[in-house]
C-alpha cells in the first residue's frame, strides 16, 4: 500500500530550509523546537532516508533532501492553490517580484497587471535582473517571488519550471548561404541563449561570428529585425518583422530553457501565493510549442 505523506511535515521541512533552522521555522510555525524535529524525523522514517544534516545551528540538505524540496514544494503549491481557490478573501499587502528583462516585454508584464487589476489592494512591484542575480536577490530576502531561469531541478527555492525552447529568430527577409559563419546577435555573457546558441553551432561544425551584444531585449530585436544577425529568441520575444529560421537554413535546434518559479513558502503572504499561481499558468502558456510555426 502506497503511504500518503501529510503536508504539514513537508511544510515544516520546507520551511525549516526556508529559514535555515529549526529555530526559526519553529517561530514561523508557531511551534516548540522539539515539535519541529519530530516532524523531520517522522517524515525521514517515512521516505527511510536521512533529509537534513546538522551541525550545532546551521542546518543542510542531504541528497536525498536536495530530491526532495523541488517535489515538496511543488505540493505545497498545489495545496495552496485548492485552498485560494475556495477561500472567499480579498488579496492585499505588498509583493516584490523579479523576473528577466526578456520576459519584462510581453507576457510575464501582461499577467501581472491583469492580477493587480483583479487585486486592487495588492501592491506589486517588479525589478528585471538576470537569472543569476533574480535567485541571489530572492535568497537574500529582496524578492518574494522570482521567475527566472532554473539552472537544474535542485536550484534552492524552485516550486516548479515549465519548458520553454528557443528559437533562431532572422529577420524576415532573411536569405544566408548555411555554408557561410553566422553572424549573431546576443546579450552580453553569462547568458543562456548565447550559450545555447554557441553550443548548438560547434555541435553542428558550423561557425560564426558575433555582430551585436545589447543587454537589453530591444537592441537584440532591432539587430534581428535589421539584419544584422539571428539571436535565440522564444515565443513571447518574437516581434514584426522577424520569422523563425529553419533547419535547411542551416540552424541546428537549440536546447530547451527551464524556466522556474522561485519563492519561499514559509515568508510567502497569501497575495503571493495567489500571484505565484497566476504568473506559473502564464508561464505554461509561453512555453506552449504550438505558439510559433516556421511560415
Amino acid at each position: 500500500m502506497i503511504a500518503n505523506i501529510p503536508t504539514d511535515l513537508l511544510r515544516t521541512f520546507v520551511t525549516v530550509v526556508d529559514l535555515g533552522g529549526f529555530t526559526r521555522a519553529a517561530q514561523s510555525l508557531g511551534r516548540t523546537q522539539p515539535a519541529v524535529s519530530l516532524q523531520i524525523r517522522r517524515l525521514e522514517d517515512l521516505l527511510h532516508t536521512k533529509l537534513i544534516r546538522t551541525e550545532g545551528r546551521q542546518v543542510s540538505l542531504t541528497e536525498a533532501g536536495m530530491a526532495l524540496s523541488p517535489q515538496a514544494r511543488q505540493m505545497l503549491r498545489l495545496n495552496d492553490d485548492i485552498v485560494a481557490h475556495f477561500a472567499d478573501q480579498a488579496l492585499e499587502g505588498g509583493l516584490r517580484v523579479g523576473m528577466p528583462a526578456d520576459f519584462s516585454h510581453n507576457f510575464l508584464v501582461e499577467a501581472i497587471s491583469r492580477f493587480a487589476l483583479d487585486n486592487p489592494e495588492v501592491r506589486v512591484e517588479v525589478e528585471c535582473l538576470v537569472s543569476k542575480d533574480l535567485r541571489d536577490a530572492l535568497a537574500d530576502d529582496r524578492l518574494d517571488i522570482a521567475v527566472a531561469i532554473a539552472p537544474d531541478d535542485t536550484a534552492p527555492f524552485l516550486v516548479d519550471t515549465a519548458t520553454i525552447r528557443p528559437f533562431w529568430a532572422v529577420g524576415e527577409t532573411y536569405r544566408g548561404d548555411p555554408r557561410d559563419p553566422l553572424a549573431i546577435v546576443r546579450h552580453p555573457d553569462p547568458c543562456e541563449y548565447a550559450t545555447r546558441m554557441r553550443n548548438a553551432l560547434r555541435e553542428n561544425g558550423r561557425k560564426w561570428h558575433t555582430t551585436l551584444v545589447s543587454r537589453d531585449l530591444s537592441g537584440v530585436q532591432a539587430a534581428v529585425r535589421a539584419g544584422l544577425g539571428a539571436s535565440a529568441l522564444t515565443p513571447a520575444t518574437l516581434t514584426p518583422g522577424m520569422r523563425v529560421a529553419r533547419d535547411d537554413e542551416g540552424f541546428p535546434a537549440l536546447a530547451p530553457l527551464k524556466i522556474g518559479l522561485f519563492y519561499k513558502h514559509a515568508a510567502l503572504s497569501r497575495a503571493g501565493h495567489g500571484l505565484a499561481q497566476h504568473l506559473m499558468y502564464h508561464i505554461g502558456e509561453a512555453g506552449n510549442p504550438a505558439i510559433h510555426k516556421n511560415p
